[in-house]
């Protein structure tokens, strides 16, 4: 598929994104979401087109094209020149403002991807979401370090989300603040994600396991 191609499947893919939005914001996730789109117009043979495995494909997508967001954002704004705290700091902080301006379809489909059932695309969707960060960060490690970052990571991102849902983004970045500080002054990376496990939390444990 060359980018042209791809660029104009996602436009589509976004399309129908948007409404499921409205959608999910009100009602919520369910295996009925595609019925509710056919009564939106969208069309059932282009709903499995573009999203052959079900409703799951497309909840999938709606946790994937925030990093595609992020990822465009970024392009905007160099991050070379700082030091990689500041970097990631920075993404984590860009990554909420886009969680933010649609934060009742975001909370609705993280709390619906903490459903046992949904184990799997919650721990995948997890790891893509820190893979991301990292990447875009500029890190290019590959040993044991390229693991334990994404460990970090993914706990300081994990605990940053249940303020976000429960409070505001003002304390978001103090959350954001307070535990990539405490993290810098842990020396040894065994006790780095200790922490983060120890301080992650309940329903997100799972992600640790």
């Amino acid at each position: 598929m060359t980018k042209t191609e791809n660029r104009n499947l996602n436009k589509k893919k976004e399309f129908i994104l948007k409404k499921v939005k409205k959608i999910v914001s009100i009602e919520g996730w369910s295996s009925e979401i595609f019925l509710k789109l056919q009564k939106q117009n969208i069309k059932k043979s282009d709903l499995f087109y573009y999203f052959p495995d079900g409703y799951k494909d497309l909840l999938e997508f709606s946790l994937q094209d925030i990093n595609y967001k992020l990822e465009n954002k970024l392009k905007k704004i160099n991050l070379i020149n700082f030091p990689i705290n500041k970097r990631i700091k920075k993404i984590l902080l860009l990554r909420f403002d886009i969680l933010n301006e649609d934060k009742e379809f975001y909370k609705k489909t993280f709390n619906h991807i903490l459903i046992p059932t949904n184990n799997k695309i919650s721990k995948k969707s997890l790891y893509n979401s820190v893979n991301t960060m990292w990447y875009l960060a500029g890190d290019n490690s590959t040993d044991f370090n390229f693991y334990t970052k994404r460990l970090i990571l993914s706990g300081v991102y994990t605990n940053a989300l249940f303020v976000f849902f429960s409070k505001d983004m003002k304390l978001v970045e103090e959350n954001i603040d307070k535990n990539l500080k405490k993290i810098s002054k842990i020396p040894k990376i065994k006790e780095r994600i200790s922490f983060i496990k120890d301080n992650a939390p309940k329903f997100l444990k799972s992600f640790f396991s």
